[in-house]
């Protein structure tokens, strides 16, 4: 939002003595009156403060002709989206093109003609300081993106350093505070995306983060997912507030892309941000565990993936069933039978040997259970008192859910 664009709207607020608001043509808004002239509803409230618009909004208002429209017209009222005063919306365009829209709060008195036309007369000027501010936004993202794809290079440090000193000097992003990586992955394989994918997922990673603080985010779309860059400093994301940014994000995807299935993975904050690389690498795995083991829901957390955390370092390429103990090899290729016994064995393990635990997990006697794990010693050739086997078949039922052999449990 430029100066001058703000000052031109604070100045048609005083002018008209309405509520004026001018937004881009994604409804991102720009600039809005600083006074407020009369009763205001809870859609102008909300997109103040939240500085974006609540869900339904784009419908209505695209769903009135906003597009279309070739001048000033008025959307019905939808108290469903908090729309609950007459507005007058004005198209902004340049040439033709579509630049973005302008608002102004009538209420139960309708603006009179010569008052419109006074709006009509500064739509030029608006529509130049918005084209403006694009080619000025468009260069900022264009240099803070190319520097993160140097930041996420794992194998030179130079580049790593020049980079984020450059994103520093450039005053691209805050200085001093721990960064953390949060991966959006629409594809559970590493395909890429479409044209129409990337166009989707970049407008919402623009749109949803740019209701965080300045300065504190970039948003980059790589060839098969999204990556955003945090600051971890920044209040809007502290704590939990990152994975309801990523179910946010993932629900609009998952909404506008259909036959997708998205997922999310949140590294750790590190101090240093020529570090990143880590916790883009760390995002990327949690992605990947969210998509092959159950339990972890959508959005992963790196620092939540206990053994998965470590045993995700393992390139995809090595892991074939050949790479699994020939014990498990033995449960997975016995059927149903087989994958009972599997389940059976997880749980012993995962409660460290605890026949009652284990039991109630599985809602069966201890006596069927001390059968099945008779049964899985003979299937297997593995001794369950031996510390070296437990732990062999363990780390062996944790790979088969990485490589996607085991779904349930």
């Amino acid at each position: 939002m430029t100066s001058e664009l703000q000052r031109l709207v604070d100045g048609l607020g005083r002018r008209l003595q309405r509520n004026v608001t001018v937004d881009d043509w994604r409804l991102r808004q720009l600039a809005f009156s600083s006074h407020e002239y009369g009763a205001v509803d809870r859609l102008r409230e909300q997109s103040i403060f939240r500085r974006d618009v609540p869900d339904g909004a784009a419908e209505w208002t695209f769903g009135s002709g906003a597009r279309t429209a070739d001048g000033p017209f008025r959307p019905p009222v939808n108290p469903a989206i908090g729309a609950t005063i007459q507005r007058l919306c004005v198209p902004i365009r340049q040439e033709g093109a579509l630049l973005g829209f302008l608002w102004i709060l009538e209420g139960d008195e309708p603006l009179p003609q010569e008052e419109i036309e006074s709006v009509l007369a500064t739509l030029d000027t608006i529509a130049v300081m918005i084209q403006r501010d694009q080619l000025a936004q468009e260069l900022y993202r264009s240099r803070a993106r190319e520097l993160v794809r140097d930041l996420v290079v794992a194998d030179d440090v130079r580049l790593r350093e020049h980079a984020a000193e450059e994103l520093i000097d450039a005053d691209l992003f805050v200085p001093g505070e721990p960064v953390v990586a949060m991966v959006i992955s629409v594809h559970g394989d590493e395909q890429a995306l479409t044209d129409v994918e990337r166009s989707t997922l970049e407008g919402w990673l623009e749109r949803v983060s740019s209701r965080l603080s300045d300065r504190r985010h970039i948003s980059l779309v790589r060839r098969d997912h999204g990556l955003l860059l945090l600051s971890d400093k920044d209040p809007l994301v502290s704590g939990e507030a990152k994975r309801h940014l990523a179910e946010e994000i993932l629900d609009y995807l998952e909404r506008d892309l259909t036959g997708i299935e998205a997922a999310a993975g949140i590294g750790e904050p590190l101090a240093e941000l020529s570090s990143f690389f880590q916790s883009y690498g760390q995002a990327r795995r949690a992605a990947r565990v969210t998509r092959l083991v159950d339990g972890f829901g959508r959005v992963a957390s790196f620092d939540r993936l206990g053994v998965y955390g470590l045993l995700v370092r393992i390139p995809p390429a090595e892991l074939t069933p050949q790479a699994l103990p020939y014990g498990i090899r033995c449960l997975l290729d016995a059927g149903a039978k087989g994958e009972q016994l599997a389940d059976t064995l997880e749980a012993f393990l995962d409660h460290a040997g605890d026949v009652q635990t284990a039991a109630d997990k599985l809602f069966i006697h201890r006596t069927t259970l001390y059968y099945r794990l008779q049964r899985i010693e003979e299937f297997t050739g593995a001794q369950l008192t031996n510390g070296e086997d437990r732990l062999a078949l363990h780390l062996g039922l944790k790979i088969a859910r990485l490589m996607g052999l085991r779904t349930h449990l």
